[in-house]
């Protein structure tokens, strides 16, 4: 069973008939001040008379979900009377992808419901004081210089008379658990600078009083990438794009316009491609990032060995590896150790993966240096922010090679800290990846490369679980490709195929597929690319996508589609045999799979709603799926606080379960310490 842990405005989703409202309820990619109007916009009175000014009431009633009382001249809110949850009983008015096999319906991220919870957080800094350790690169030797800002010194302490520094190298463990596992090596005194030899990747660095050793005037750490030989690329005539991978956990698209406003309108303004139709393809981030990395699911993963067993991640056919192959170098960097994508109840990797590989940094840092923790994680380490030590590792990554050599590059750059367990926690991120973006534009980042910014998955549990749009803002997590000024002159097939493709269905498969493409540009149709064995109907989004294309033909399973709409079904006797019977599905899989020894037997308390699919044909009529009825099911069980959600397939002839996979049931909340563990 899944666990939980815890629009663009310049082009409007495809619609036969756009509805058009005002700026405050449509616009989907903020403008700059739009941050500052969120509090205002959560007057939905205010909202509600706006839009009754400029539209019919059937369409407002179709837009907002709401429902128009003819006599007395108000709308109502349409909502379940055990949850109070506002539920969509009409057909959208507006889709993010709009094809006779595929109706995702549009979800507006400044919705009254949204803002309704919205609670914006601000940066907060980790330390206040001047840096008194400065780290300079000398071109000519291509060696770091560590430096000590005696001035700083003397303000930081002006009643020290002398300090003892000295800095202390991090290194990869050797033994049977080395992506676990660091050691240091003794420590280096120095006064005003010294040279850091080549070999060395990451230090912590500290000053001391020279007669208290006790006091600590400043500790610090710096992660280092060095120049490694020029691989040698295949010959080619073509020139070959750097492709970097910027990754937020848990963001939604949705929720990534309505937290960082500022970053979004950056990245229109700087003509980066939405992929408004994107649709993940499995529960967590394991799930979603290795079809985007190897091209297999995790179950397809599994069949090939044990995620669990050590050398598995190692054997694995990485997309980094084919670019390494291809003379790239490469990096991989996140911000979290505990809880990392390879290492949760997992052993990692037995070598380090890349050619620069972040973790045996963090782990050091993290295991030496004070933290503060906040949304959930390790939000400070010494006197940084975890994600800044991320992007100074790629700006780095960058200005080594992208900016100062022709290597081509492969970089993917991961972060949680920010997003993963509070969903609004990224309002305080805005303007520091604003940050972060424009230092890496400094560095002709944009001028060289190919630049993904994406997402695993949407917010998986919490308040957003309690909204209309849950369904799809845990389903859509958002994906903007930014390809070079260059490499659209030289290739406007593969410009024009990506435009195009922003409102049709796609999924990870596809991600990968483009990743595939970026190494063979000579595949100039979908033809010349070989067909992915484990998706076989997957393309690159650098070719144009089938416009009517449906989640099957996508490799998206059943439950994380988000094509067709749903509407409202009556909790009847027959929806409570149906919960019943899965309830015993569940309670059979977990025995049966020993869970049964840690895990206490799942009771049904109640039906919070239940949805069935339909498929709208063009005349508006309903159209039926054979002899199967799919629903979608909200239900809380005992043990208290198990909230889940199912997608049934029911065969009506038989009055049973078409299929039903168990571990594609998703759980809306965090377990804390309940005995529930499912």
């Amino acid at each position: 069973m899944n666990h939980s842990s815890k629009t663009d405005s310049s082009r409007k989703p495809e619609n036969d008939t756009p509805l058009q409202l005002p700026l405050e309820v449509v616009q989907s990619t903020p403008n700059i001040d739009r941050a500052k109007r969120l509090y205002e916009l959560a007057n939905q009175h205010k909202i509600l008379k706006n839009v009754k000014n400029n539209v019919g009431t059937e369409q407002m009633a179709a837009t907002t979900g709401m429902s128009y009382d003819d006599k007395k001249g108000t709308f109502d809110e349409i909502v379940d009377v055990k949850k109070k949850h506002r539920i969509h009983t009409v057909k959208p008015a507006r889709y993010f992808v709009n094809s006779h096999k595929c109706k995702m319906p549009y979800a507006d991220p400044f919705s009254h419901d949204a803002l309704e919870i919205y609670s914006p957080s601000t940066l907060k800094s980790c330390t206040n004081e001047s840096d008194l350790f400065l780290l300079d690169y000398s071109m000519e030797s291509q060696q770091y210089i560590l430096h000590i800002n005696h001035e700083v010194f003397r303000k930081l302490a002006p009643k020290v008379k002398d300090i003892e520094c000295n800095y202390r190298e991090i290194v990869r463990g050797n033994d049977t658990k080395p992506d676990s596992n660091i050691n240091f090596k003794e420590p280096i005194g120095f006064y005003h600078s010294v040279v850091l030899d080549r070999s060395i990747n990451g230090i912590i660095a500290e000053c001391r009083d020279a007669k208290d050793a006790s006091r600590i005037i400043q500790q610090d750490a710096f992660s280092l990438i060095h120049v490694k030989n020029n691989s040698i690329p295949k010959v080619t005539s073509q020139r070959q794009p750097s492709v970097i991978l910027l990754g937020l956990d848990s963001m939604s698209r949705m929720n990534f316009h309505r937290t960082m406003p500022e970053t979004a309108n950056w990245l229109r303004q700087r003509d980066w491609l939405e992929m408004e139709g994107y649709n993940k393809v499995g529960d967590n981030t394991m799930s979603n990032l290795l079809p985007t990395l190897t091209g297999h699911s995790q179950e397809e993963v599994e069949k090939i060995c044990d995620i669990r067993e050590k050398g598995c991640f190692d054997s694995l056919p990485w997309i980094w590896n084919d670019y390494k192959k291809a003379g790239y170098r490469t990096a991989y960097a996140e911000d979290i150790v505990e809880e990392a994508v390879f290492n949760l109840n997992m052993p990692g990797f037995i070598s380090e993966p890349v050619d620069h590989y972040l973790r045996p940094f963090m782990l050091g840092i993290s295991e030496a240096m004070k933290s503060y923790k906040r949304f959930g994680y390790k939000y400070c380490i010494g006197r940084r922010l975890s994600i800044g030590y991320v992007y100074d590792f790629c700006r780095q990554f960058t200005e080594r090679y992208v900016e100062k050599s022709d290597q081509p590059v492969f970089g993917l750059f991961w972060s949680s800290t920010f997003t993963h367990d509070f969903y609004f926690g990224a309002s305080s991120l805005d303007m520091k990846m604003l940050e972060y973006l424009k230092t890496l534009e400094s560095h002709q980042l944009f001028e060289k490369a190919i630049v993904i910014l994406f997402s695993d998955h949407g917010a998986r549990f919490g308040d957003l679980m309690e909204l209309p749009d849950s369904f799809l803002e845990e389903r859509l997590p958002m994906l903007h490709i930014y390809l070079p000024s260059w490499f659209r002159s030289a290739h406007p097939k593969f410009w024009k195929a990506l435009h195009m493709n922003r409102n049709r269905l796609s999924s990870n498969y596809d991600l990968y597929n483009t990743l595939r493409h970026i190494l063979q540009l000579d595949a100039t149709d979908h033809d010349d690319l070989s067909p992915l064995d484990t998706c076989r109907t997957s393309r690159s989004l650098l070719h144009p996508l089938p416009r009517d294309r449906s989640c099957g033909e996508s490799c998206i399973e059943e439950h994380w589609c988000t094509c067709n709409e749903y509407i409202i079904q009556s909790v009847d006797s027959h929806m409570y045999q149906m919960a019943k019977r899965l309830l015993f599905r569940i309670n059979y899989w977990m025995a049966k799979n020993h869970f049964n020894l840690k895990c206490q037997r799942l009771q049904l308390a109640d039906i919070d709603h239940v949805e069935r699919k339909v498929l709208f044909e063009d005349m508006g009529k309903e159209s039926m799926y054979g002899g199967i009825s799919i629903y979608r099911m909200r239900f809380h069980t005992y043990p208290p606080d198990g909230k889940f959600q199912a997608t049934l397939r029911f065969n009506r002839d038989v009055q049973d379960f078409d299929h039903l996979d168990v571990t594609q049931i998703s759980r809306l909340n965090a377990y804390d310490n309940s005995s529930l563990c499912v």
